[in-house]
């Protein structure tokens, strides 16, 4: 099979398996009045999610390093099933949703980082940058597969039948994996002893340049995703919004952004170097932030346009960072690299969420305009701390 094609059908899994992905989120509105959260408790159980993902991930990610990725791959498609069914069946509240969305987060960095370290194992050195830029960007169409999934059937159907859809992916998922690939043995596994030795990628001073990048990217890019329905939903409110502008459909969109942003970001790169580029990124996305978080009272056709390009922004950076991070690191430490980046990354897209809805509630609460453009100032502030971490990727 050719890289090409197995690209293509790894990012389709990844699609897939990422369904549960907004199954609070997309309905955060919906919680908000049936089961009376504050924006902090909102940020907890986003904030959950990305726990589970940071767990999870530093030690899935790791094993790959032992054992064939495809295992690890298999088993957070079946995790995933579980996530999705005891979040939409048994969470009535904030406390019972947070076990079953840490479950979901925990599947996912099963499936994520595993699964590109699956394709990368069976693809030539050659063709692996521009397939990581395809697959890092296919979390962006995934997590807007997700949004508009979840979206539309609760607005058709209702809310239950809008967290039970999204179970529908994992077992697919999980198929595609089994008819396109093969067990194979590790090339070169380490010891025991070793697996959970991060010192070598620790003190790898490019990898950590790219990976505390990672961390700021990660916490902004979470951070609004988690709130950017409920954004959208108070924006709505706020002027006569054309009937035509489908809440689910524009979050689908401003997500869905990041799979060319992300390739595109990660092909400038490629031109101007990476450490440049992602400098860029980073202050035109913090730049965004503050213009879409006090735009809730212009019209809402503005207010979507510039969502849209806070969503370029926000991930046009991503397949660069993980491209770097990866490319850094020798072949034996590549699965320990991935464990590092996402285990550090995504501590920030576990405290992203949970800060903005803390600073949500302090500014004033999810019904004011003030409040909201804080919050969104707060996600974007983060990313001026990006450049200053890529110094550490410049050679001495």
């Amino acid at each position: 099979m050719t890289p090409a094609r197995l690209t293509l059908y790894f990012c389709i899994a990844e699609v897939l398996a990422m369904t549960p992905f907004a199954s609070f989120p997309a309905l955060t509105p919906y919680f908000f009045d049936h089961w009376g959260l504050s924006g902090t408790e909102a940020g907890w159980v986003n904030g959950v999610f990305f726990l589970g993902f940071t767990i999870f991930g530093l030690i899935s990610s790791t094993l790959t390093d032992r054992v064939d990725a495809r295992r690890v791959v298999l088993f957070g498609n079946l995790l995933a099933i579980v996530g999705a069914y005891g979040f939409a069946f048994h969470a009535i509240d904030f406390w019972s949703a947070l076990p079953w969305r840490f479950l979901s987060g925990a599947a996912l960095a099963c499936a994520y980082m595993p699964g590109l370290k699956l394709l990368t194992d069976r693809i030539p050195v050659s063709a692996q940058s521009r397939a990581i830029a395809f697959y890092t960007a296919c979390f962006s169409t995934g997590s807007a597969v997700s949004f508009l999934l979840i979206g539309q059937v609760n607005t058709w159907i209702g809310a239950e039948a809008a967290l039970a859809s999204a179970a529908i992916g994992p077992p697919l998922a999980l198929l595609l994996i089994l008819t396109v690939t093969r067990a194979k043995s590790h090339h070169a596994p380490r010891s025991w002893r070793q697996l959970l030795n991060f010192k070598p990628v620790l003190t790898n001073r490019v990898t950590m340049g790219y990976v505390a990048a990672y961390f700021c990217h990660s916490w902004e890019l979470m951070a609004m995703r988690s709130f950017v329905v409920a954004f959208l939903t108070f924006a709505q409110s706020q002027s006569e919004a054309p009937a035509w502008m489908d809440i689910s459909v524009i979050a689908a969109v401003v997500i869905f952004m990041g799979l060319p942003s992300s390739v595109l970001g990660n092909e400038i790169s490629l031109r101007i170097g990476r450490q440049r580029a992602i400098g860029l990124i980073m202050l035109l996305a913090f730049i965004t932030s503050g213009l879409l978080g006090f735009s809730a009272e212009l019209p809402f056709i503005l207010v979507a346009f510039i969502a849209i390009l806070y969503g370029v922004f926000v991930t046009a950076d991503s397949s660069s960072i993980t491209s770097g991070a990866i490319a850094s690191a020798p072949l034996e430490l590549k699965g320990s690299t991935m464990a590092v980046h996402s285990f550090i990354g995504f501590s920030g897209a576990m405290a992203g969420p949970v800060v903005a809805g803390i600073v949500l509630d302090a500014a004033g609460g999810h019904e004011n305009m003030i409040a909201w453009g804080v919050t969104y100032l707060s996600m974007g502030a983060i990313a001026i701390f990006g450049p200053f971490a890529l110094r550490l990727t410049r050679t001495i």
